[in-house]
């Protein structure tokens, strides 16, 4: 019989057979999801595969604009894609992904066991890794769960430094990461630098020299980074902000709305009593949680949070919020071992499971096979018929690229699969990708939730070709006129006020008469040029139905 290695003692083993067991729930959860995605993903991607491919950090065919607000993960999706530029930017996303959950789960550990015992410890992380909410963010392929990680990594580091010192040096990188990966996420950082400028002068503990010896280079890191990518794309924040920025003014209660929404929808209320306990207590570690947990609901609701489907804003809290939980249980049952001496068995016990029911209250309303509630119910839905929605995007994208110059100016409102998936510089209509619908934009007929409109704008950004709207992907036979294709593409009737859809544009299609499928779109026309039938390849062809001699014989 061949010896256990040494370092395998028994702890180590129940550690490695727990974590098994929590990765292996993970996947079956991310597997129980079924396909997922969204078209927003495809803007990050497009920049990480003109990153990948030595274009620069640019969208679509070389545009310096910033649409997307997740540096960090931008830049980490393009290493994964240089390796293997034409894999599914999605998968790539996924892999790459995969080490930030575990830290999220090894930081909630690790953070949790300050002030809990390992059962409690392991019971937050099993609520990360069965929350739908997490599962979705993970396979949706975008920035939330990496950043949360590094949110906690930061927050662990912190908290724990104040006893080992030599973690100290870590924590502004860690935080530094997360100011790298979200836009917004400068306030974390700032906020873990003016607390601990405020437990400094509390204590009298150092002085501004060591302070800045700690803060200095993290935050010069930062701040030339933030210089770099203004200078780059000549805007100080994403044309993303921009394009969002009338959330406030236009729908003041939205944001409200969704911390209530999230917080009923997921039970993650559940964490005030706890986190009122520990107040009581005057925990100053945990006094540094709640605080953050309370300004982070505040500043949601005051950018009125976000339409993708998984309260994306809110997941930052989530693993504090267990964290709380199950410290209000350590230190509970830490009371009771104190106060009742031999008989506190039964105390501590009582307290443990006082904060496991509260963590499985909140599972309860967020696994996604037990679940049922309306706002977790709805974002599942929702998320399932993206990914749908996504497949037919695909399509229409490689189909209509075939009638595409490289660097045509397609407008389009789904700006990320036509970035991905086309040779297209795409005038992404919400203001995402764009900084002139963003900065001078309004949101006539339009939710501000999603970004912004410019139908005067569109003389200045010369257009040369729109798609219809979905479904994308039709019949040949879908129209019989250019009106009724102009009428079947998005904005053409605000649009139409400052441009004529009717002189200036064709109605073409691309289409694949083997499998009746067909997109149709507007093209500029052009002087001089005869719009006839033409073959792409053997199966597909483009023609222009509605021109003389531009339909295709028989079709």
């Amino acid at each position: 019989m061949s010896k256990r290695p040494a370092w395998m003692t028994a702890p180590v083993a129940a550690a490695v057979i727990v974590g098994l067991a929590l990765a292996a729930l993970f996947v079956w959860e991310v597997r129980a999801a079924g396909p997922i995605a969204i078209d927003d993903a495809y803007i990050t991607f497009s920049y990480s595969k003109n990153l990948a491919t030595g274009h620069g950090p640019v969208y679509g065919h070389g545009e310096r604009v910033e649409g997307y607000s997740n540096f960090l993960w931008m830049v980490l999706v393009a290493i994964g894609l240089r390796f293997q530029i034409l894999a599914d930017p999605l998968i790539t996303a996924r892999v790459v992904a995969i080490p930030f959950m575990a830290l999220l789960a090894l930081s909630t550990y690790a953070l949790a066991r300050v002030r809990a015992g390992r059962v409690l410890a392991v019971a937050a992380v099993a609520l990360l890794v069965l929350d739908a909410d997490v599962a979705t963010a993970f396979a949706i392929g975008l920035e939330s769960l990496p950043s949360a990680a590094l949110l906690m990594l930061g927050f662990t580091l912190y908290l724990r430094s104040w006893s080992a010192p030599r973690l100290a040096r870590w924590v502004v990188p860690a935080l530094v990461g997360v100011a790298l990966t979200r836009i917004d996420g400068f306030l974390p950082l700032g906020y873990v630098l003016a607390f601990e400028a405020l437990r400094r002068l509390w204590r009298r503990e150092g002085g501004v020299r060591d302070y800045l010896r700690w803060a200095a280079p993290g935050v010069a890191v930062y701040l030339a980074w933030f210089a770099w990518r203004w200078w780059y794309y000549g805007l100080p924040l994403p044309a993303t902000y921009y394009a969002k920025a009338l959330i406030p003014k236009l729908l003041p209660a939205r944001g409200w709305e969704y911390v209530r929404g999230e917080c009923l929808g997921t039970g993650v209320w559940i964490a005030l009593p706890f986190a009122a306990w520990l107040l009581a207590r005057r925990r100053l570690d945990a006094l540094f949680l709640i605080a953050f947990g309370l300004l982070h609901v505040a500043y949601v609701v005051k950018v009125g949070g976000d339409w993708m489907p998984y309260g994306r804003f809110l997941l930052p809290v989530l693993p504090v919020a267990a964290v709380i939980v199950v410290w209000a249980g350590g230190d509970l049952a830490a009371l009771a071992r104190v106060r009742l001496g031999r008989g506190a068995l039964p105390g501590a016990a009582l307290a443990g499971l006082l904060s496991l029911a509260a963590l499985a209250l909140v599972v309860r309303k967020t696994e996604r096979h037990l679940t049922v509630e309306p706002l977790q119910l709805g974002k599942m839905g929702y998320a399932a018929e993206q990914a749908g929605h996504v497949r037919s995007l695909k399509s229409a994208a490689r189909l209509l690229n075939r009638a595409l110059h490289p660097g045509a100016r397609l407008v389009t409102d789904y700006g990320g699969v036509f970035a991905y998936y086309t040779d297209a510089a795409p005038i992404e209509m919400w203001g995402l990708c764009n900084a002139l619908i963003a900065t001078r934009g309004g949101t006539e007929r339009i939710n501000p939730i999603y970004g912004r409109t410019c139908p005067a704008c569109y003389p200045e950004l010369r257009p040369e070709f729109f798609h219809v709207w979905v479904p994308i992907v039709r019949d040949l036979q879908s129209f019989h006129s250019h009106a009724e294709v102009v009428a079947q593409v998005w904005q053409t009737d605000t649009i139409g006020r400052y441009l004529d859809f009717q002189r200036d544009f064709v109605a073409g299609r691309v289409m694949i008469p083997s499998a009746n499928q067909a997109v149709y779109f507007l093209e500029h026309r052009r002087p001089g040029v005869a719009y006839l039938p033409r073959a792409a390849d053997a199966a597909v062809s483009i023609d222009y139905p509605f021109e003389p001699g531009g339909r295709t014989p028989g079709l």
